[in-house]
This record gives C-alpha cells, structure tokens and sequence, in this order.
C-alpha cells in the first residue's frame, strides 16, 4: 500500500514532504487564490514556520537553561520548606 507506514523513518519523510508541501501551499503569493475560510488558518500556519525559523533563540537552550536553573530553583523551595 502506498500510504503504509513500515518505518519511523518513513513516517517521518512523509510528515515532512507534507508540511512542506502545505508550507508552499500557504504562501501569500497564493492567498488571492483561496477561499478566505481556507485562506486564514493556512496564512497563520505560514506565519508560525516563518517565526519560528526567524527566531534567534536557540533550540537547545530553551531545553538546557531550565534544566540548568532547576538545581537552584530546587534549593529555594527546600530552603522554604525548611523555614517553615
């Protein structure tokens, strides 16, 4: 079948080939060509990829600067809990 999924790997290629297909589908070159129903969430999705690529933060940090911070974070609710 030509839509089976027999691998992450597989599912993963046709997730991406998807979105961005979708992604080409929802540029503002084309919106004069879609319904305004369809026009809106596809913009907004065009949006989003467009902010979150454009987006200076680095991907690992909003990962590591939390795990990096719970150790103190951690040490003051002990702290506060010893107070009491």
């Amino acid at each position: 079948m030509l839509l089976s999924l027999h691998s992450p790997f597989g599912a993963f290629c046709k997730a991406l080939c998807l979105s961005a297909a979708i992604y080409a589908v929802s540029g503002p070159a084309l919106s004069r060509y879609r319904p305004e129903i369809v026009d809106v969430p596809l913009s907004r999705y065009h949006q989003a990829v467009n902010e979150m690529f454009s987006d200076q933060t680095p991907v690992l940090a909003m990962v590591t600067d939390p795990l990096k911070a719970s150790p103190h974070i951690l040490r003051r609710k002990i702290d506060g809990m010893l107070r009491r």
